[in-house]
C-alpha cells in the first residue's frame, strides 16, 4: 500500500468512525427508559431544556458517553502498545492480568477506605493504577516468555491468582461495598459523577506529553532490536517506557469502567487491517474503534433489556470473545 493510498484510506476511515461516534452519542442521549427527542437534547445542550431533560442528560447519559470515551480509548491504546512492545498479537490488558491487578487495587482501597484519609474520587483511580502496575510486574518479570501462548498462559494464571485474592477480600466487606464492587468488577460505569470524570480526564492530560513523546518513533520497534538500535533507538528504555504508559492507561480505564475485557485486543487488529502498521495511521483509528465499541456496548446494555440494564463489560465480552477465539486458533495453527 503506497503512502498516498494509506493516507486517503486513513482519512476516510477516520471520518467514518468519527461520524459513527456522533451517531452513537445522539442515540445514547435520546434513547433509554425515558425517551428524549432530538429537540429536547439540543435545547438542553445549549442550556434551555426542561428540568427532567437536564437531569437525564447531564447526570446520566452524558457522563456515560464521557466514560465510554475514556475507557474505550485508553483500553484500545493500551492494547496496541502492549502488542507493539511484546511483539505478541494476543497481548491485552485483560489477558495479561493487568485488569485483574487494577481490580485488586480498587478492592483494597474499598476495604481500607474507612482507615485511609483519601476520597473515593482520588483514592480509587490511584489504587487502580498501582494495582495495574502489580499485575504487569507479575507477568513481565518472566523475561523468558517470548511465545504468544506462553505469555497468554502466565497472564491467565496471574489473573486467576489476583482474582482469588480479590474474592478473599470481598468476603470481608460489608454488604453495601460488596454489591458496589460486584457491579464494578463486571465492567460498568458505576460512578457517573462529574468530579470523578474530571479526575480521570486530568490523569490522561497529565500523561499526554509522556504519551506523545514515547509513541514518537515507536515504529522502529517493528524492525527488531538490532535494526532499531542501529538507527539510534534506545530499545530497552523505549520498551520500558511504553510498557509503563500502557499500564497507566489501563489503570485509568479500569478505574472508570471496571474490568472491561478484550477491547485492547480487538481494536488494534481491526485498525491494522484497515490502514496497515504505521503508528501515525493505525493508532488514531485504534482509539476511535475502542471508543465506538464501548459506546455501542453501553447502548446495548441499557436499551436491549430495558428497563433492566446489563453490565457494559458483559456486552463487550459477548461482542469481542468470538474474535479472540478466532485469533487464538489462528496463532496455534
Amino acid at each position: 500500500m503506497t503512502n498516498l493510498k494509506r493516507k486517503h484510506r486513513f482519512g476516510a476511515w477516520f471520518a467514518g468512525l468519527l461520524v459513527l461516534f456522533v451517531l452513537l452519542s445522539f442515540f445514547q442521549m435520546t434513547h433509554g427508559s425515558i425517551h428524549l427527542s432530538l429537540h429536547n437534547v439540543l435545547t438542553t445542550l445549549v442550556g434551555q431544556g426542561d428540568a427532567q431533560s437536564q437531569l437525564i442528560l447531564l447526570q446520566f447519559r452524558l457522563p456515560q458517553i464521557m466514560l465510554s470515551v475514556i475507557c474505550g480509548g485508553c483500553l484500545a491504546l493500551s492494547g496496541a502498545i502492549l502488542q507493539l512492545v511484546t511483539e505478541n498479537p494476543l497481548a491485552d490488558t485483560s489477558v495479561m492480568g493487568i485488569n485483574a491487578g487494577a481490580s485488586l487495587g480498587a478492592v483494597i482501597f474499598l476495604a481500607l477506605s474507612h482507615y485511609i484519609n483519601l476520597t473515593q474520587t482520588i483514592g480509587l483511580p490511584l489504587f487502580a493504577v498501582l494495582g495495574s502496575l502489580l499485575g504487569a510486574a507479575i507477568v513481565f518479570i518472566q523475561r523468558r516468555l517470548q511465545q504468544p501462548l506462553q505469555l497468554l498462559l502466565i497472564g491467565i494464571a496471574s489473573g486467576t491468582l489476583l482474582n482469588g485474592i480479590i474474592l478473599l477480600i470481598e468476603l470481608q466487606l460489608n454488604q453495601f461495598d460488596f454489591d458496589k464492587l460486584i457491579i464494578w468488577i463486571s465492567g460498568d460505569f458505576w460512578n457517573q459523577d462529574w468530579s470523578y470524570i474530571f479526575v480521570l480526564t486530568c490523569a490522561i492530560l497529565v500523561i499526554l506529553p509522556f504519551m506523545v513523546r514515547q509513541l514518537w518513533g515507536s515504529d522502529l520497534l517493528t524492525l527488531g532490536q538490532q535494526s532499531a538500535s542501529s538507527l539510534g533507538l534506545a530499545v530497552r528504555n523505549k520498551r520500558r517506557n511504553l510498557l509503563l504508559l500502557a499500564v497507566l492507561l489501563a489503570g485509568i480505564a479500569v478505574a472508570g469502567g471496571g474490568a472491561i475485557s478484550f477491547v485492547g485486543l480487538m481494536a488494534p487488529h481491526i485498525a491494522h487491517s484497515l490502514v496497515g502498521h504505521k503508528s501515525r495511521y493505525y493508532l488514531p483509528l485504534t482509539v476511535l474503534i475502542g471508543i465506538d465499541l464501548v459506546l455501542f456496548a453501553a447502548i446495548v446494555a441499557e436499551v436491549a433489556f430495558a428497563p433492566s440494564q446489563l453490565p457494559v463489560g458483559l456486552v463487550v465480552a459477548v461482542i469481542t470473545m468470538p474474535y479472540f477465539v478466532i485469533l487464538l486458533l489462528h496463532q496455534t495453527n
